[in-house]
């Protein structure tokens, strides 16, 4: 927490929420990001809460992917940030994060 890189992306998104959509991973770099909040603070030890934000979840079944974002319209570049997990950034702003999720039954 004191170094406020991102390490992976977790929490609780019922899948009755999920839109379908046709979706394609856009070209995602590997990288680091850091956080710096001033407002919420980061939690201790555990992360930067989105529950409060207007998001859409986004749902490719055949390409085994979703999209979590806030615009669908902004520009952004990816950040692939821990496997399967991308970051899609528009300027210093997340607008969205991308996971390839593995399903288990």
């Amino acid at each position: 927490m004191d170094t406020g890189r991102t390490l992976y992306v977790w929490g609780y998104l019922p899948r009755e929420s999920w839109r379908r959509a046709e979706l394609k991973l856009p070209i995602s770099a590997s990288g680091r990001v850091t956080v710096e909040l001033e407002d919420p603070p980061l939690e201790a030890d555990i992360s930067v809460s989105i529950a409060r934000s207007n998001w859409h979840v986004l749902f490719d079944e055949s390409a085994g992917l979703i999209r979590v974002v806030r615009d669908q319209q902004i520009p952004e570049q990816l950040v692939e940030v821990a496997d399967g997990v991308h970051l899609g950034l528009s300027g210093t702003v997340l607008n969205s994060f991308w996971l390839s999720p593995e399903f288990v039954e």
